[in-house]
């Protein structure tokens, strides 16, 4: 047997083991959340990871979201699907890429915004 036949038959043979550990390193999720999930149960899974999280972070707070949070969201600008699109052609036009487009016209942006002080 050679070198390499030897060496094929150690690996094939170290193979099945080191799966087996890769196995009990994965761990599962609580049964009650198992369950939740198979459910369709949103509310006790939120209460749930709620309670986990609070057991692992006790210091942190949550904020529930409210209805005056989300109407501020949705009032912040957004990028309109126009304006992308005609950064893509733009983009290509040039063989750019869309993150060097844009990071130009920040500069740019940044550049104009100190000359004049204006938005």
């Amino acid at each position: 047997m050679s070198k390499i036949e030897k060496t094929q038959k150690k690996v094939s043979q170290s193979a099945p083991e080191e799966g087996r550990a890769q196995e009990k390193d994965v761990v599962q999720p609580p049964q009650e959340i198992l369950k939740a999930v198979r459910s369709d149960d949103v509310k006790s899974l939120t209460e749930l990871l709620a309670r986990e999280h609070k057991k692992r972070m006790p210091d942190a707070t949550v904020s529930k979201i409210s209805e005056e949070n989300t109407a501020r969201f949705l009032e912040q600008p957004g990028i309109e699907k126009e304006l992308v699109e005609q950064m893509m052609k733009i983009a290509s036009d040039n063989s750019l890429t869309p993150d060097w487009v844009l990071i130009r016209a920040l500069k740019v942006y940044v550049r104009e915004y100190q000359r004049t002080g204006q938005l």
